[in-house]
């Protein structure tokens, strides 16, 4: 009787290891991963960032502090829902955005803030560079000196 309690434990235990296989490799539970990062091809994410740039076209990606936050990933969040808000949640947050620059002496040079999307290649991303590719403008606003 025991060993056969073993053998059905271990077989349910085979088919509890096994069972990540059966599902989309998007879902993940602890603690049977189907370790999602690794079972799908790496897409190009598209990624909603804040640059300014000065009157020569000097461009600076802007930190999260200009957006509204110290948190890198609710500042991410911010400029994504602002996007997805349309027009005038974009202007809004742009604007605010040029006033924390204005203000700021370390962005003196800076005139115009830009909200932009762009697909990022992430394996790119940390060989060469946080190159964007397809990018596209959302929205601009001036810097009032």
């Amino acid at each position: 009787m025991a060993a056969d309690l073993r053998s059905l434990f271990g077989v349910g235990l085979a088919l509890a290891v096994a069972a990540p296989l059966f599902r989309d490799a998007e879902a993940d539970s602890y603690p049977f991963s189907t370790y999602p990062m690794f079972a799908r091809v790496l897409t190009k994410p598209r990624l909603t960032y804040a640059v300014a740039s000065s009157n020569n076209g000097q461009v600076t990606r802007l930190p999260p502090r200009i957006v509204g936050t110290d948190e890198p990933m609710q500042a991410i969040r911010t400029l994504r829902l602002a996007a997805e808000g349309g027009k005038r949640s974009l202007k809004q947050l742009c604007a605010a955005m040029a006033e924390r620059v204005a203000a700021d002496p370390a962005y003196a040079e800076l005139r115009q803030v830009r909200i932009l999307r762009a697909q990022f290649d992430p394996i790119a991303y940390f060989e060469t560079g946080p190159v964007p590719e397809n990018s596209e403008k959302l929205v601009q606003c001036g810097v009032k000196r």
